[in-house]
């Protein structure tokens, strides 16, 4: 027994007790399936359950989509987020997600990207797919994430092939990935806060506003490499380019083009709007001029670019 798939098989039977308002009626299997995609929609996309449960699309004439996420348009582009979802009661953790599976998520993201394809879809999704298909007519570029859940390991190397071969078709627009009960327990051990020290360059600029205090100044490439390197992913718990990536979104691409570019590097600070961070409290040596030592509680990235 896999002791991660066993914590999330007792948590998705407390969502099948307390929330099955949210749940098909009916076959218990059926209930428990349905309750791990509720999981993986609110612990990936971090929302209570309840806002997850708009989210699924479970049902005949689904197009192989459990979950659908549409993000918000952010610079021209937006985050499509699917999510297909198997479960077992075998708790070993060792069964691959299935082929057949694999398959029918790779023919899903060919039914957003073609607009006049003619496909029979239930009324949960097809607001959905619309408002996908609308927004690509009025020259926005989606960018797609298919989330494979299931509470057993990634899926075969037969099924990895066919998922080169789309995205040969699709380049860099759509990215699979799995997710699982040990996915799952990663995400919930992140609550720890990241308190941390930021070292300043130059001057800075310190304004309280609305009981708030806002501090505005200068930081070095390398300083922020020390702080991913120390913290990783915990500092972008709050963000959502956490699940863009590099190769997915034309505005990280050409963040990173411009670090790598030895003639426009020392531009960056020109070209780009720079980095949002919140935290619960900071404090600095107001009797310091330049290069500020900040510290900072709970420190959360939110924005960048």
């Amino acid at each position: 027994m896999n002791i991660n798939a066993s914590i999330i098989d007792q948590r998705v039977t407390g969502i099948v007790e307390d929330s099955s308002q949210w749940l098909p009626a009916g076959d218990p299997g059926r209930q428990k399936s349905a309750a791990f995609v509720l999981l993986c929609i609110a612990t990936c996309l971090e929302m209570s359950l309840e806002e997850a449960s708009e989210l699924v699309t479970d049902g005949g004439n689904d197009a192989g989509v459990d979950g659908l996420h549409v993000g918000d348009v952010e610079d021209g582009e937006f985050l499509v987020t699917i999510f297909q979802g198997k479960y077992k009661k075998e708790l070993g953790g060792e069964w691959n997600f299935p082929e057949n599976g694999v398959e029918k998520a790779v023919n899903t993201v060919q039914v957003l990207f073609d607009p006049y394809r003619n496909v029979s879809l239930n009324a949960k999704i097809k607001p959905k797919i619309e408002e996908i298909r609308s927004l690509i007519r009025d020259a926005y570029i989606p960018n797609v994430r298919v989330i494979l859940c299931n509470n057993g390991a990634s899926w075969t190397q037969q099924a990895g092939n066919w998922i080169n071969e789309a995205k040969k078709d699709y380049g860099d627009k759509v990215d699979f990935v799995h997710f699982n009960h040990d996915s799952i327990v990663n995400i919930l051990q992140r609550s720890k806060k990241v308190d941390t020290t930021l070292t300043l360059s130059g001057e800075a600029i310190v304004e309280d506003m609305n009981y708030m205090r806002v501090l505005v100044g200068r930081v070095s490439a390398e300083e922020i490499q020390r702080m991913f390197n120390d913290y990783g992913d915990k500092l972008l718990e709050r963000n959502i380019r956490r699940y863009l990536g590099l190769h997915t979104n034309r505005v990280n691409t050409a963040i990173h083009q411009t670090l790598c570019d030895s003639e426009r590097s020392d531009k960056f600070y020109f070209y780009n709007n720079g980095i949002t961070v919140v935290c619960d409290k900071f404090d600095y040596n107001a009797f310091q001029k330049t290069d500020y030592k900040v510290q900072l509680k709970n420190m959360q990235v939110i924005n960048g670019g």
